[in-house]
Order: structure tokens, then C-alpha cells, then sequence
């Protein structure tokens, strides 16, 4: 019994070190923007083109944009390596909120650059991201379903379902709730898949919400929450 309790203890101490290295590895990635399909140029300065886009985004100066750059840098990532895409962009900015701003405007507001479209994604840490492919495959489910979710820390999904919010946070529970929903083993995909179909997940999630949310209400929010942030709509409205 002692040796139980003593195991128990330890078990106990090592879930609650993952906990805090999660939540410290999401705070740090809190300050990052992806930014996938952002064209190449042999001599680019590339923290000069990201506040130019951004900067055209929020309808700023480049020079108040450059100022809130951390750190601009391209990783090669094997979704981009893939699909024959350009390196993604990761910015770290200065002040979370301003990284806040970028990424809901970016939610309702096309962003192109070179005659082709940007996609802004949140940086999610490594770690996380290992934790969550135990999830894949119900959330790939409930995206071909148009189901709406979120992910919730340390790991799970919340999701409104019949009218009740329900908490899944293990992957037992996700398995039975994927069986209450109608989804089989068949359609769940090898694990193989799991990086491309998380990759592609984001994206349509992106472009689903970009048409369907309140885009008025959400815009102005953020022009309340750094004076005077605008959208390019805002912009175009006020010259008429």
C-alpha cells in the first residue's frame, strides 16, 4: 500500500509538471502568427514585406508596424514541403494584443500577397500538438460534419451538442462520443494522415469562420482595443 501511495504521488507530480510545461509552452507561443503561402524572393527583406501586408491589413504605417516585430523568420515545414508551398512565415510580436488584432481581423478579412491568399494560423507548440493527435480523429469528424468545436487546455475539445456543452477530455470519451455521433472506424484514416489532416483542418477553419461570423461586431472590437485599428472595409466606408 505505501508503495502504491508513493507511485500514486509521483504519478500525481509528473501529470501536474506536464500541465505547467504545457501551459508555459502556450504562453510563449501566445506572442506567434503563422503565416502560410507568402511568396519568396531571393533578396527579401522579410520583416520589411510582413508589416507591408500587415500594415495594408490594419490600414497602419509600416514604419508603427515594424515596431511591434519581435522576431520575423521562414520554417520549413512539411505541410509547405508537401504541397510545394513557400516557407511559412512565424512572426513573434512585441505585444499580444496587437498579435490578438492581426489574427481576428484576418478571421473575416481576405489577405493577398502577390495575387495569392495568406493564411494566418495560431502557433500551437509541439508538445501540444503530439497531445492532440489522440483527438484527430473525431475532430477531422466533426469538421466533415460542420460541427463547430474548440481545443481546451491541457487537451481535449469542447463542443455544444443537443442544446448542452459538453467537456471531452480523454480519449476514451472522445472515442464514445465519436460512436454516439455516428462516426466509424473506417472513416477515422491511418495516423499517417494525422499532420496533413490537422494542417488542412486549420485552414478550412479559417475560411469557414472568415464567412460566417458577425463581421461588424468583431471589427469593432478590435478598432476598441488599439486606437483606431481599422479594417480596409472601415477605410473604404469613411472616403465615401
Amino acid at each position: 500500500k505505501k508503495i502504491e501511495h508513493k507511485d500514486k504521488k509521483i504519478m500525481g507530480k509528473d501529470k501536474e509538471t506536464e500541465e505547467a510545461l504545457n501551459h508555459l509552452e502556450m504562453d510563449r507561443a501566445s506572442y506567434y502568427l503563422r503565416f502560410q503561402n507568402v511568396e519568396e524572393d531571393k533578396e527579401e527583406n522579410l520583416a520589411l514585406v510582413m508589416a507591408g501586408i500587415i500594415a495594408e491589413l490594419l490600414q497602419r504605417e509600416k514604419n508603427e508596424i515594424i515596431n511591434e516585430l519581435d522576431d520575423v523568420y521562414r520554417v520549413f515545414t512539411s505541410y509547405a514541403r508537401r504541397h510545394r508551398l513557400p516557407r511559412e512565415v512565424h512572426i513573434r510580436f512585441v505585444r499580444r494584443q496587437v498579435k490578438d488584432i492581426i489574427y481576428k481581423i484576418s478571421r473575416d478579412e481576405e489577405i493577398r500577397y502577390k495575387g495569392k491568399e495568406i493564411i494566418v494560423l495560431k502557433q500551437v507548440p509541439h508538445r501540444i500538438r503530439e497531445q492532440r493527435k489522440e483527438y484527430r480523429f473525431l475532430t477531422n469528424y466533426l469538421n466533415r460534419k460542420n460541427i463547430p468545436f474548440r481545443w481546451i487546455m491541457p487537451m481535449g475539445i469542447s463542443i455544444m451538442w443537443k442544446e448542452k456543452r459538453m467537456r471531452i477530455d480523454t480519449p476514451l470519451k472522445a472515442q464514445r462520443f465519436y460512436e454516439q455521433i455516428g462516426g466509424t472506424e473506417d472513416e477515422t484514416g491511418s495516423r499517417d494522415d494525422l499532420d496533413s489532416s490537422s494542417q488542412e483542418e486549420l485552414q478550412q477553419e479559417v475560411k469557414d469562420k472568415r464567412r460566417g461570423r458577425e463581421k461588424e461586431k468583431r471589427q469593432e472590437i478590435t478598432v476598441r482595443e488599439w486606437g483606431g485599428a481599422k479594417t480596409r472595409r472601415q477605410a473604404r466606408l469613411e472616403e465615401r
